[in-house]
């Protein structure tokens, strides 16, 4: 396939193609930007990563990562995965195996089977690669387990000739692309599951002797996309987060090996959180939203500290389009709109960027185009939001210290109604958009 010269692209084709709000920005990205000052008093990446060096080799740690979707938390475990890799004081730094649910498993249905058959398909991908001396992708316990696995299957799933070194790689597969199937899948694996932890440890201790013998000071797992799961009312007063996190904390407890689950930010405030903690490890402050206002009771500016750096993200992705931001907007007052329509919700400002950029043929982009995106995006939360949340909501039109812990409001901080942000106290603000909404004014 030819790709395209980006010379042969206008202007605001190279803007809206490197505005993609779904890509994860590497920090070596020039495009990426640093937000530590603006998100909150505590740099969560660099606490876990002092934390993670500090553990004994002999016990697990484990670490839960959280934050709103799509505020950058993907990024910000690439900078973990990096400073866990970096050699310290002398001291040799981690392997990491960093692997994402979402590209592999349906975030709209996942159990502890499927995920436990991922887990088993990455460390066999991933460590198999790196050819660790003295290190097999597939043990004697590993393949007992799988040709358990596949006779309890059946003729139900054709995994006939799939042998252990593909076939948790090929289960996994058929989890997500097999909706109507995937209860038998997970009984079949559910059946065995506690074989294969037993079998997926065996080779988190093969890779963990064989990273130290080649010079690595240990292994950590990264897990990342769960806090995407959809949350789902099951019955009985339970849920989808509640099943995985909190029905299998302690499962998702015995991996043998250093981990960090990332985990939705509306699983930190039920009350059976502390039963998560207890059993899986420690939680720190999540990945904040970018604060535009410098503190709770702040006016908005276009000066903050935050404003500034939502520009900067913009400039940057101006830059390299091979454009600037005076060229792409008609006015200052037209870019500054979109951050603050945005909240300080990187992804956000991306989607109206190139929503923006869908109304125009050329640049810039003008502030009846911006105020159309924006619109486009309120529409979409108008369809959205239930009726039993609106009057929960206008609690929020100005920020507020607290925030209720049932069900309704752990939904409007998952679905992004509400936004969580920090600067030495937490305070919640009603997402800017919804603002714009009659409904919410009438």
């Amino acid at each position: 396939m030819i790709m395209p010269d980006p010379t042969d692209l206008s202007a605001i084709t190279r803007l809206y193609q490197v505005c993609e709000p779904s890509k994860s920005l590497h920090p070596t990205d020039p495009r990426w930007v640093n937000f530590d000052d603006v998100r909150g008093d505590e740099n969560v990446v660099q606490v876990y990563a002092r934390s993670l060096r500090r553990a004994t080799p002999e016990r697990a740690d484990f670490k839960l990562f959280t934050g709103h979707r799509g505020v950058g938390k993907t990024s910000e475990l690439y900078r973990l995965k990096d400073l866990l890799e970096e050699a310290v004081g002398g001291k040799p730094g981690f392997l990491v195996v960093f692997c994402d649910v979402s590209d592999r498993l349906d975030v709209n249905d996942l159990d502890f089977p499927d995920l436990l058959v991922f887990v088993a398909s990455q460390l066999q991908e991933q460590l198999g690669k790196l050819q660790l001396p003295g290190f097999s992708a597939v043990t004697t316990y590993l393949s007992r387990v799988w040709d358990e696995i596949r006779s309890l299957l059946g003729s139900q799933v054709e995994l006939k000739g799939v042998e252990v070194e593909t076939g948790f790689a090929k289960l996994a597969i058929e989890l997500r692309n097999r909706p109507n199937s995937r209860e038998l899948l997970r009984a079949a694996v559910e059946q065995h599951s506690t074989s294969l932890l037993d079998a997926v440890n065996d080779l988190l201790n093969s890779a963990e002797a064989s990273a130290r013998n080649a010079d690595y000071a240990g292994l950590v797992l990264i897990i990342d996309g769960l806090d995407k799961l959809v949350r789902r009312d099951l019955g009985n007063g339970n849920n989808t987060h509640d099943r995985l996190f909190i029905d299998r904390s302690e499962q998702l407890a015995s991996l043998r090996v250093h981990t960090v689950y990332t985990v939705p930010i509306s699983l930190i405030y039920t009350p059976r959180f502390s039963q998560v903690q207890q059993s899986i490890g420690e939680h720190n402050a999540p990945v904040s939203m970018i604060r535009l206002r410098p503190k709770r009771d702040a006016p908005l500016c276009p000066n903050s500290p935050g404003m500034m750096k939502m520009r900067e993200m913009v400039e940057k992705r101006c830059i390299h389009a091979g454009t600037s931001h005076q060229d792409a907007f008609d006015s200052g007052d037209t870019l500054n709109y979109l951050c603050e329509m945005s909240g300080g919700h990187p992804r956000h400002l991306m989607m109206f960027l190139q929503a923006a950029c869908s109304e125009l043929d050329d640049l810039p982009i003008t502030r009846k185009a911006a105020e159309k995106a924006v619109r486009k995006h309120g529409n979409g939360l108008l369809r959205e939001v239930p009726d039993a949340a609106w009057d929960a909501l206008k609690h929020f039109a100005q920020p507020q210290r607290d925030i209720l812990k049932d069900d309704l409001h752990q939904q409007m901080l998952f679905l992004l109604f509400v936004f969580e942000y920090t600067n030495g106290e937490i305070w919640y603000e009603i997402n800017p958009v919804l603002r714009t909404l009659e409904r919410f004014n009438r």
